[in-house]
């Protein structure tokens, strides 16, 4: 998945976070942080989702079409 992300160019690093409350499943994201924007780094990536625009519905839509099909390159089936 970080290949995938990755792909869309523009991506320094791939954070993966995970939580759990408990239960008997896990909570996983994989988090982009941008080229060039080294205050993003580290734990507190997560908390800029509350403070940046947020991505058009039509951006955001087509950058998850570019994920799962580069992800489809690797062997897998893109659900788009």
């Amino acid at each position: 998945m970080e290949r995938a992300i990755r792909s869309l160019g523009g991506v320094a690093r791939v954070h993966v976070n995970k939580w759990g409350d408990g239960g008997a499943h896990l909570h996983m994201f994989l988090i982009a942080r941008p080229e060039g924007m080294m205050q993003l780094r580290g734990t507190c990536l997560p908390l800029w989702d509350d403070v940046l625009p947020k991505v058009p519905k039509d951006v955001w839509q087509d950058t998850n079409r570019r994920i799962a099909e580069a992800m489809a390159t690797d062997g897998g089936t893109a659900h788009v």
